[in-house]
């Protein structure tokens, strides 16, 4: 904003992201992306492997099934796991003008760009966004493009040079929401914290 750019973030909405981590994938990536072998790979495998689950209704129990994705969820693990599992992801985008922030399973793309770069720079989102939608699918983890918010950030005068500021993503037009909450904080496209810290310190008086 103070060099008069307009930012475009993209949060990604993926559906029950720890429990669709697949096995076979995260311990061969595990094994030959960060060398881990011999008895902390046994020890990872026997942590992942050979769990199985079971319903229960009014003590009437589902058969058993084994599991063969997830990690358990709770676990001090867990969130770890997942970033080891989408480490190739970081990869890709550390190649592109996109720039990404990757916090367990909450994904982050963002580009900057003066108003008369937005076509092209929204353009390259867009078609980054494919890409990291079909990285998703290749590796079992489903994003919701329809639950994926979009928020342009920049100044009042910036913003409204953008004459065109939707974003696709899938043959879905992504269209810039007034404000998201991101890790717990409202963000809203002027980066206006003030009334939203304002009003969070009013409501823990009450």
């Amino acid at each position: 904003m103070n060099r008069q750019h307009v930012s475009a973030l993209v949060l990604l909405d993926l559906s029950a992201a720890f429990d669709t981590i697949d096995h076979t994938i995260l311990l061969n990536r595990l094994k030959s992306t960060f060398g881990i072998s011999d008895s902390a790979f046994s020890m990872v495998s026997s942590y992942l492997c050979n769990r199985s689950q079971s319903v229960a209704v009014h003590h009437e129990y589902s058969p058993t099934l084994s599991l063969l994705r997830g990690v358990p969820q709770g676990s001090v693990l867990g969130p770890l796991l997942f970033s080891l599992y989408t480490t190739p992801l970081s990869n890709i985008l550390a190649d592109s003008s996109v720039q990404f922030h990757f916090y367990a399973d909450d994904t982050q793309l963002y580009v900057s760009f003066s108003s008369s770069e937005s076509s092209q720079s929204l353009a390259k989102l867009s078609s980054i966004l494919d890409l990291v939608h079909s990285w998703f699918c290749a590796n079992r983890l489903a994003v919701n493009p329809s639950k994926t918010e979009y928020l342009l950030i920049g100044t009042n005068q910036q913003r409204s040079k953008v004459m065109n500021s939707s974003v696709c993503f899938q043959n879905l037009s992504l269209i810039p929401t007034d404000s998201v909450r991101n890790l717990g904080v409202i963000f809203d496209a002027n980066l206006d914290f003030k009334k939203h810290i304002s009003s969070i310190c009013r409501s823990s008086f009450f």
